[in-house]
């Protein structure tokens, strides 16, 4: 029976199936063969974890059972509720996409760290979290942290800090 879950899992199958053969098809340079990490790797992985959750989701058996709780939720992924598109959050959809467009543009002005925290933490806020400290905490903390092993580990610079400060 196809239904919602099987309809996208298809689709990212055939997604990710594509983009694991452009991906190793890729001509690398006569440099990039002999690197630890090549320009394809990481395309190359996210395509095999796409076709792996993708086939799961294709070969997990069918509920017809839906359980509907008191507050009108469905506890069924494509239930009804996920039909009528009135139910989906839009405002949090629309603001995360043109937090994700101004993160885009001012990410080379404003610098990795202070740009990535910032957008971290307000997509925090627009998903609903508002516990201040840890949304804080996470975000600078992940920011340094995956600017560190950008920077430091795979030798890819990345501007730390807005263009005035340096």
């Amino acid at each position: 029976m196809l239904n919602l879950n099987r309809i996208i899992a298809l689709s990212l199958l055939a997604f990710s199936s594509a983009y694991g053969y452009l991906s190793y098809t890729y001509n690398l340079l006569p440099f990039e063969r002999f690197l630890a990490v090549k320009p394809n790797t990481m395309p190359i992985g996210l395509s095999i974890a796409g076709i792996i959750c993708s086939i799961a989701i294709l070969i997990q058996p069918t509920d017809s059972n839906e359980i509907i709780e008191g507050d009108g939720t469905v506890n069924r992924a494509d239930g009804e509720y996920l039909k009528n598109p009135h139910n989906f959050n839009w405002g949090q959809g629309v603001g995360l996409l043109i937090l994700a467009f101004i993160y885009s543009i001012s990410l080379r002005e404003l610098g990795f760290i202070l740009c990535t925290s910032t957008f971290l933490f307000l997509g925090g806020f627009i998903l609903g979290n508002r516990r201040y400290i840890l949304l804080i905490t996470i975000s600078i903390s992940a920011s340094v942290i995956f600017w560190y092993l950008v920077e430091k580990v795979l030798s890819i610079y990345l501007r730390p800090w807005p263009i005035w400060i340096f």
